[in-house]
């Protein structure tokens, strides 16, 4: 087995390299061209920059590119983009970008403001790009950007043109999406408006066993309207955007990757007949039906605990045969998993962003010209998710959630009526920001200078009727309703607040290299002052309803500051060619553990440390021709050194599970990243890869499995009487692969003009093996080499094609057919593992291969 992995990973490496190999090498292809390497415009400075003059990691991807390469939803990225993975933990609802390893680092940006409709299965409709930014972009894009930012930028309304589009895509598992586009102008040149409206659709692709539930279905309505005003001169301009993203579907799926029997609880006398039930089952269950006895749940002790023992011992056997049944049935038995009868495998969501854009060109001011920039967000949220965590349909854990750790936060009220869940979505969520920004240039672009304020408020929502998280743990066995425990307080208000000042400015030195064509210097400051002041309240549970109820009222506090840095030299040494050297510093806020009853916790701590990086990067970036041959080389080399991660733990402790972050020491990352395109004849080859080699360097830590405790010779100081810390370091870090790429073949077909564009396109993606757990070694280490696959996924690869045939016969409609994931590959966008605490570790899968056919009629373009 261990050979086999070794093999696939060595397969992995030669694939990713030979495909960038032939994408980037110049003679093979030296024919006539007919077309060009595209100019690309990015604003990963806060303005519009050729691609190729910005001493930053980007990638770029148009609209069309979108389109055709099958970006569907934001998941969808991690396909097109080197050293980009999604991470999701609850579901698809929650989930953020981790960039070159670090997770939760990332900060996706929508029409430039922080957040918006960016979950991990938010469609990207009417979308005009979206750009990846590797490396820290704390400088200028602010809020916890130690790992780098994805841009979102919708289709802005259009000066001067009426115009509009209609699509309709259809294809198997009830693939519907339909996207409708208008685009009016109001006074020429002055005022313009654009709407569009988007429905998402997919059956669920993971079967219920023996019922006719589907899970993982995707559900959507979506609209965005906006407005872009610039009157008079045309000195000031106004644009604004409204979204509303609407999700009702059924929830995700779990599916069942290892078990861990040997917990005491599925090795329990099977009733108070067998030997020792009686004297085994009071002292596991005594507590727990005393409570329900007094409160008429149960008509007497010795029947409540024959109950629950006869119900525990359904747990073992239940396990076993799901999972005997899965590693036999391979992919086709991973897409079935066991129904819930006792709550609503749903989610929902409902979320409203608005944003709007203000600038004023004041033109020549003294020595520098001068914009003013405004940009508003405020966005509101509310929504959650019913699911099984445990893959065995709630036998072992199912619960009502909401992901702690998402790039933007949503409320949910969950509450228990007798000891069954049910959830509401509460009140909305808020969050307001506001940027100002001051820019200008001096002289003939010999100083290019911004700087500005940064505002974010987030109020903590008041909700005393409902609470965030519910989860139902061996099937209710440990508790007097038999029902769910909460996990964490009723929220009674509160508020967290960043504010930053930063400045950074472009320095032309090339009076130091004149025999170059530019020589820029960019040196840039962010300082950042973050507060969070959360009231909560204590629950209790009225045992004859099982409705919880608000107790005491307490207060966490915490506040922190830090800085944001970047210092770049970059040399235009030709037309052709860019090579720069940058050094960066990332500051990510800490923040508070909002949990009941932590004691036991592996390394918990009321609150979290903020988290900073430094990284240096090394890049190039090149264009060259050869003949009839275009071609475009981008490279960067990157040392990424990261300290007081912070790290989302699971953990069950007494029937109670839940999730809290941790500052879980330092790493360093060093990695490699090419980017290439090459046009020639109607050919037009692009790939991407990624090469990480991420390791701790130091992690002292509670054992994350709690089962090594003080007077264990692994055991390092400091110790006390109740906790040991132990070397963590050799843990694989967690949210890279080592090799990661994607290799994209388009071939535009030769035919009259007058029947419009035919083009035929292949995109392969590959990864070797990603680990989704901090943890792994150490799971390993205590369960065996058996559980490496259920902590990862394993190398593999990922197939889209697609025809497209623009402008059929010089009309105004356009076709495509298309296949995402040809080979039907199952893979993995998270796992859970829970060996230590519930006996399990399950899996959340990604699409299997879809297909259908587009057709598109456009007006006015």
């Amino acid at each position: 087995m261990l050979v086999q992995h070794a093999r696939k990973r060595a397969y992995i490496a030669g694939l990713l390299g030979g495909a960038a190999a032939a994408a980037f090498g110049t003679t093979a292809f030296a024919q006539t061209a007919s077309t060009d390497v595209d100019e690309v415009v990015v604003t990963a400075r806060r303005v519009e920059e050729n691609i190729q003059n910005v001493p930053v990691a980007v990638t770029a991807l148009g609209e069309s590119a979108i389109k055709e390469r099958g970006i569907v939803t934001t998941t969808d990225v991690m396909f097109a983009a080197p050293s980009i993975q999604m991470t999701t933990q609850f579901g698809r609802l929650s989930g953020g970008f981790s960039i070159r390893g670090l997770a939760g680092g990332t900060q996706v940006y929508y029409a430039e403001v922080p957040g918006g409709p960016t979950e991990s299965a938010a469609p990207l409709y009417d979308v005009g790009s979206v750009q990846v930014l590797n490396g820290p972009q704390g400088t200028l894009f602010g809020r916890a950007n130690t790992a780098g930012a994805v841009l979102v930028t919708p289709n802005r309304p259009r000066f001067n043109e009426f115009s509009g589009s209609f699509e309709v895509n259809q294809g198997n598992l009830g693939l519907s999406r339909i996207t409708g586009v208008i685009n009016v102008p109001i006074v020429d040149d002055q005022l313009a408006v654009r709407l569009a409206v988007h429905r998402d659709h997919l059956d669920g692709y993971t079967k219920v066993l023996g019922s006719s539930q589907r899970l993982n279905e995707n559900n959507s309505q979506e609209f965005r309207f906006s407005v872009d005003w610039r009157p008079g001169n045309g000195r000031f301009r106004n644009y604004a955007v409204l979204d509303y993203y609407d999700v009702d579907q059924a929830a995700g799926a779990t599916s069942l990757t290892a078990i861990n029997t040997s917990l005491a609880l599925y090795n329990l006398p099977a009733n108070i007949d067998a030997p020792n039930g009686l004297a085994t089952g009071t002292a596991v269950f005594g507590a727990a039906c005393n409570a329900a006895v007094t409160a008429g749940l149960a008509p007497n002790l010795n029947t409540c605990i024959d109950q629950r023992l006869r119900t525990a011992a359904t747990f073992r056997p239940a396990m076993e045969a799901e999972f005997a049944r899965l590693q036999a049935g391979g992919k086709d038995a991973a897409r079935y998993v066991p129904g819930d009868p006792n709550l609503d495998l749903h989610e929902t969501l409902r979320k409203w962003t608005f944003v709007n854009q203000s600038e004023y060109d004041f033109g020549e001011v003294g020595f520098t010209t001068l914009t003013l920039r405004n940009i508003f967000g405020f966005q509101a949220a509310k929504g959650a998710t019913g699911w099984d965590v445990d893959g065995l349909g709630g036998l072992i854990q199912s619960s009502v959630s909401v992901s702690q750790t998402s790039s933007y936060a949503f409320s949910v009220s969950a509450q228990q009526q007798g000891n069954r869940a049910v959830f509401e979505a509460g009140p909305y969520q808020k969050v307001y920001t506001n940027e100002t920004q001051l820019r200008g240039v001096i002289g003939d672009d010999l100083v290019s200078w911004s700087m500005g304020g940064f505002y974010q408020r987030t109020p903590a929502i008041r909700n005393l009727e409902g609470i965030r998280n519910l989860s139902r743990v061996y099937s209710g066995v440990t508790l007097a309703t038999l029902g769910y425990n909460p996990s964490f307080p009723f929220p009674d208000g509160g508020m967290t607040t960043q504010r930053a000042l930063y400045g950074q400015a472009t320095v032309d030195i090339g009076f130091l290299a004149p025999f170059i064509q530019g020589l820029h210097a960019t040196g840039g400051l962010r300082k950042s002052w973050d507060k969070s002041e959360i009231f909560s309240r204590s629950v209790s549970t009225n045992l004859q309803t099982g409705a919880y109820v608000p107790g005491a009222r307490n207060r966490s506090f915490t506040k922190s500051d830090g800085w944001n840095s970047t210092l770049t030299l970059d040399a235009q040494v030709n037309d052709d060619l860019l090579l720069y050297v940058a050094t960066r510093k990332g500051y990510r806020p800490g923040g508070i553990n909002l949990v009941l009853d932590a004691a036991g916790l592996p390394n918990y701590t009321p609150n979290y440390a903020p988290e900073t990086v430094r990284d240096y990067e090394l890049g190039s970036k090149f264009d060259f021709r050869s003949g009839g041959l275009r071609g475009r080389l981008n490279a960067a080399l990157y040392r990424t050194e990261y300290s007081d991660i912070q790290r989302t733990f699971n953990a069950s402790v007494n029937g109670v599970t839940t999730t809290y972050i941790v500052n879980a020491s330092a790493a360093v990352i060093k990695g490699a990243e090419l980017q290439g395109q090459i046009v020639f004849g109607n050919w037009d080859l692009s790939a991407n890869y990624s090469y990480a080699d991420a390791a701790f360097t130091d992690w002292q830590g509670a054992d994350p499995l709690a089962l090594i405790r003080p007077g264990n010779a692994r055991c390092q100081p400091p110790l006390t009487a109740a906790i040991c810390l132990i070397d963590l370091s050799d843990n694989p870090f967690p949210n890279i692969s080592k090799h990661q790429g994607s290799f994209t073949v388009k071939y535009n077909v030769p035919v009259d003009p007058d029947l419009g564009d035919i083009s035929i396109q292949g995109t392969l993606y590959a990864q070797s093996r990603r680990y989704f757990t901090d943890a792994a070694a150490r799971n390993i280490e205590q369960y065996g080499e058996q559980v490496r696959d259920a902590l990862s996924q394993g190398a593999f690869e990922r197939i889209n094609v697609r025809a497209d045939w623009k402008n059929i016969r010089g009309s105004r409609v356009s076709g495509a057919v298309f296949i995402n994931n040809l080979t039907d590959a199952n893979y993995a966008l998270t796992s859970i593992p829970q060996l230590h605490s519930l006996g399990t570790a399950v899996r959340i899968y990604g699409e299997p291969r879809t297909y259908g056919v587009m057709l598109r009629y456009a007006f006015g373009q």
